[in-house]
């Protein structure tokens, strides 16, 4: 997965001035929703200092001692994290499932916190569980952001092609897998009115599980057919070699994502079609 969109080049200049949440993101690119809770900023702090303890298992240059003196503040970081999963059993469906995942993954890295502090000779096991838990945490925590995002959309007009060539570019910002992608756009482009800062993510969503199901190059295709506008993500075939290349960084897919995917859609004015190598986003609402 991939934080929401936050360029604001994503919508029509036709439309207007946005408000200030949406013209002015953080240039960091880490923020999640233009109006995700502030919780969101703590947590995504927390999140950091669950990656930094892979990195520090990994460095043989720091003392063992330096790792078990952070515990404390890596208990409190996990606590954090709790919090903001915990608060989505609130939630619809989709939401507490994906609360409920993150949660599990929570105390399973207490668990990994406990072990650290008793198991120095396993400092490589201990830095991959490290690893494979704060992806599947940052995972977690983007599915939440990107719920709360798409419970109040903000339809714009958006060109087909803008909201792929735009999650690739963001994609950079963030962790997880490098993945090559193939675009195959559409011609002419054609325009959407959808959230962008919802449909990107749920694209990168989508190259996410094709990636985990293929393990191999991704094709990107934009169609302009009415009645719908759609983005099929499905594996790379030999005759799209001559297609343009762009790299994009994902996350591993949670099990929560595809019911999330669906509900996201569905909020976002798109269907969602989901096969086991192939996701279709067609979007239902197109201009000219």
């Amino acid at each position: 997965m991939m934080q929401l969109l936050e360029d604001p080049r994503m919508s029509s200049d036709q439309n207007g001035p946005k408000p200030d949440s949406e013209r002015s993101p953080r240039a960091a690119g880490r923020r999640l929703s233009a109006r995700a809770p502030a919780a969101w900023g703590a947590s995504r702090d927390a999140l950091a200092a669950v990656h930094n303890l892979e990195a520090l298992l990994r460095s043989p240059s720091v003392p063992y001692q330096t790792i078990l003196d952070l515990l404390p503040e890596l208990r409190a970081s996990a606590a954090v994290i709790r919090e903001a999963f915990d608060a989505a059993a609130h939630g619809g469906a989709a939401t507490a499932a994906a609360g409920a995942y993150g949660s599990v993954r929570v105390a399973e890295f207490g668990l990994l916190l406990d072990a650290t502090a008793t198991q120095p000779e396993d400092r490589d096991a201990l830095a991959l569980r490290a690893h494979e838990l704060a992806d599947e945490l940052e995972s977690s925590a983007d599915l939440l952001a990107l719920l709360d995002r798409a419970s109040s959309p903000v339809p714009t007009e958006v060109s087909l092609n803008l909201i792929v060539r735009e999650t690739a570019r963001i994609s950079c910002t963030g962790r997880g897998r490098e993945v090559i992608v193939r675009f195959d756009e559409a011609n002419p482009d054609c325009v959407v009115t959808t959230d962008p800062y919802a449909a990107g993510p749920l694209l990168a969503i989508a190259i996410a599980r094709v990636y985990g199901a293929t393990m191999g190059e991704i094709s990107v295709r934009a169609r302009s057919l009415p009645p719908h506008a759609t983005l099929v993500v499905e594996a790379a075939s030999p005759s799209d070699l001559a297609l343009p290349v762009t790299a994009m960084r994902v996350l591993p897919p949670v099990p929560p994502t595809d019911d999330a995917g669906r509900h996201v859609a569905e909020q976002i004015g798109a269907l969602l079609l989901i096969e086991p190598a192939r996701w279709a986003i067609a979007f239902t609402s197109t201009g000219g």
